[in-house]
């Protein structure tokens, strides 16, 4: 019983990664280890929609702008009576301790630097809420604005332009709506930053592996969209 409901489980759960897999009938490397979460596999399928250069300049700078918002989003909701070395604890401090936790348990050394350039964006919290006067609703509303800005930037200009329709960000939501899970969405910014770390040699092996997965979806994708 156990094991059958953890089978349903994993099954709806990773359902927009799957779902793609299904239709391109993806084969490269489907019985290897994946690591945490399939995360490998899905940093393959996913890179197979963000080969173009400026899409991937465009995902990494809005990268950072999603973060802030979100840090601006969690800022106002301070942790009563705990503190970190007599600073005061907010919620954005723990989704940026959460964040490195799940990036490292994919490659702790890329987790470092994406923690790092997400939390530079930290200390710019704390003069934004006094602009908008302790305002915990414009807080919360910035954050929601630049996150749909963000977002806008990402899908209108780097997919429908740069990538010439090629875009997973309805799977992507789809997977989320479905599984009610945000994990997997929150993994896609690490993606691109990985990939960068990639380009640049950053372990070889397991961009190769990444990457030829890849590989086997993006000429699909390409000959997709020529006949639409």
């Amino acid at each position: 019983m156990i094991d059958a409901y953890k089978q349903w489980y994993v099954e709806i759960d990773m359902q927009g990664m799957k779902a793609i897999a299904k239709q391109y009938d993806l084969k490269v490397n489907q019985d290897s280890d994946l690591g945490p979460f399939q995360w490998k596999r899905r940093m393959g399928i996913h890179l197979a929609f963000h080969r173009d250069p400026l899409n991937i300049v465009l995902h990494a700078v809005f990268s950072i702008v999603n973060a802030w918002a979100l840090l601006l989003i969690f800022y106002p909701f301070q942790l009563s009576g705990l503190n970190l070395f007599s600073v005061p604890l907010d919620m954005a401090m723990v989704i940026l301790v959460a964040t490195f936790i799940i990036y490292a348990l994919m490659d702790i050394g890329a987790a470092l630097l994406v923690t790092i350039a997400f939390a530079l964006t930290y200390p710019l919290c704390a003069p934004v809420m006094e602009l908008l006067q302790g305002s915990t609703g414009l807080m919360l509303a910035l954050g929601i604005f630049l996150t749909f800005l963000a977002l806008a930037v990402q899908v209108f200009i780097g997919h429908n332009i740069a990538e010439k329709g090629i875009d997973d960000a309805v799977d992507n939501f789809k997977e989320l709506f479905e599984s009610k899970n945000p994990l997997y969405i929150t993994l896609l910014p690490f993606y691109t930053y990985l990939d960068l770390l990639f380009m640049a040699g950053y372990k070889p092996k397991t961009a190769q592996f990444i990457w030829s997965m890849t590989n086997e979806l993006r000429p699909k994708l390409e000959a997709e969209q020529k006949n639409i």
